[in-house]
């Protein structure tokens, strides 16, 4: 599955990016250290309207400096799900691809 996210606004600690559906995704830069070799650059929550946002997974960067992977545990199944995140036109626009809720 693809979904496309807008900027919608953000400030010092945070971008939140929503889709049509009203789904919002917030992206929070990582502010700790970890001591392991591959580091996550951006940890994402996600929400629907006006609920709280849980988080979805911790993104790390690729070869391309506008692409992130990340992975979750499907709901259902239980399975890992790999997902990537790619910003589009300077950051205003999020593309989630590979996810199936």
């Amino acid at each position: 599955m693809t979904k496309l996210f807008k900027k919608a606004g953000s400030n010092t600690t945070a971008s939140i990016y929503v889709s049509d559906d009203k789904e919002k995704l917030i992206l929070v830069p990582v502010n700790r250290s970890y001591n392991q070799t591959k580091k996550p650059v951006f940890y994402l929550k996600s929400g629907k309207g006006s609920q709280k946002a849980h988080y979805l997974s911790g993104l790390f960067a690729t070869k391309d400096p506008a692409v992130f992977s990340g992975d979750t545990r499907h709901p259902i199944t239980g399975m890992k799900q790999l997902f990537t995140v790619t910003f589009q036109d300077g950051g205003e626009k999020l593309v989630l691809e590979g996810l199936s809720w």
